[in-house]
């Protein structure tokens, strides 16, 4: 977990989004580049860098504030499970609240007099909205650059400590960081039987993932990506004999198989299930 960056906060949230039974919502259009003199809601430009770093400082701080890394530690595996479901039917449902303008915007903001802190929420929900706005609009990702696990941690925590703009915003940037992970992963498949790269980096993936997502898995996940490594290994050497491939030797299967309409773990099984397919052997 960060390091608390010595900043307590009083934080409620106004009110809270009803929960709906739905799919995952998968930002389309999300962008985690910082425009270099992004516009503010009177339309001036201001200083992209200092607007960065206070951001940032404060995206932190609540992190720090959040309890969800031990939470999540103690909570049985059904428990977790609910904790996802019901994280991603809330996002989903503030997603359409957004595209069908049924929002307020004071709701929608921490009950807080601290600048830093109602900056943040109102920087979230201004990406938010920019999102759904057609053709997309500008504003930047406040959580840009967030460790992906710091990420999820705000996006699972449902303590209240942060709005929903902020959890959306931030699983925004986490599903960005996912895909170009993804991205990389899958233009390591190649033909010809030899994936243990792949299969390796499936398997640190899934390993890095804190309980909650784990927990949307089946059970047996993990055994069946090591299996799969343990007989690349023992068909073609240790992970230590790994030659890298050129990319012109390499088949990038990545546009087909990294989705903006896919969730992370979709996304994760495609190359599992292709690197298994590429690496039977040959006729």
């Amino acid at each position: 977990m960060s390091g608390l960056l010595g900043v307590k906060m009083n934080i409620s949230i106004k009110s809270s989004q009803s929960e709906v039974v739905t799919k995952s919502p998968v930002p389309t259009k999300a962008t985690s580049e910082v425009q270099a003199g992004s516009i503010t809601e009177t339309g001036g430009a201001v200083n992209s860098q200092r607007e960065n770093v206070s951001i940032s400082g404060a995206a932190q701080a609540l992190y720090a504030q959040s309890s969800a890394a031990e939470r999540q530690s103690s909570m049985s595996k059904s428990q977790l499970k609910s904790l996802h479901a019901n994280t991603w039917d809330n996002l989903y449902s503030f997603s359409q609240s957004i595209a069908n303008k049924s929002y307020s915007k004071e709701a929608m903001l921490p009950n807080t007099d601290d600048p830093a802190r109602l900056e943040m929420a109102q920087k979230s929900l201004d990406y938010a909205v920019s999102l759904h706005q057609s053709p997309p609009g500008r504003a930047s990702n406040p959580f840009a650059g967030m460790e992906r696990n710091d990420l999820s941690a705000v996006v699972y925590d449902d303590s209240g400590t942060f709005t929903m703009a902020e959890r959306y915003a931030a699983s925004a940037e986490l599903r960005m960081q996912d895909e170009a992970r993804f991205s990389a992963l899958a233009a390591k498949l190649k033909p010809g039987g030899d994936n243990r790269e792949v299969f390796k980096g499936i398997l640190e993936y899934f390993d890095d993932l804190p309980p909650v997502e784990k927990s949307a898995y089946p059970d047996g996940y993990r055994d069946s990506i090591d299996d799969r490594l343990q007989e690349q290994i023992k068909q073609w050497g240790p992970l230590a004999g790994l030659i890298e491939e050129s990319e012109d030797k390499s088949s990038n299967f990545s546009e087909i198989i990294v989705k903006k309409d896919k969730t992370s773990m979709e996304i994760l099984n495609s190359i599992f299930d292709k690197a298994k397919e590429l690496s039977k052997a040959p006729d």
